[in-house]
């Protein structure tokens, strides 16, 4: 039979999946410019929710540039 641990275990890091990071600003867009402006520096600054949804911004705002392309 085991002992069971009479304290908390360490937390588990998962590791980001760098797809959520990516993202092509439109050229010309100021919008797509802004979120990529974002997108890097809260990457930088360790901020990983700001930047996912920065990213995401910019993967979701591309279809509205489809007319153009």
């Amino acid at each position: 039979m085991t002992t069971p641990s009479r304290y908390s275990a360490e937390p588990v890091e998962l590791t980001l999946d760098s797809w959520l990071l990516e993202g092509t600003p439109a050229p010309g867009c100021a919008p797509c410019a802004t979120r990529a402006a974002k997108r890097d520096q809260a990457a930088k600054a360790g901020d990983w929710t700001t930047a996912c949804n920065a990213a995401r911004g910019i993967r979701n705002h591309r279809d509205g540039h489809r007319e153009t392309v």
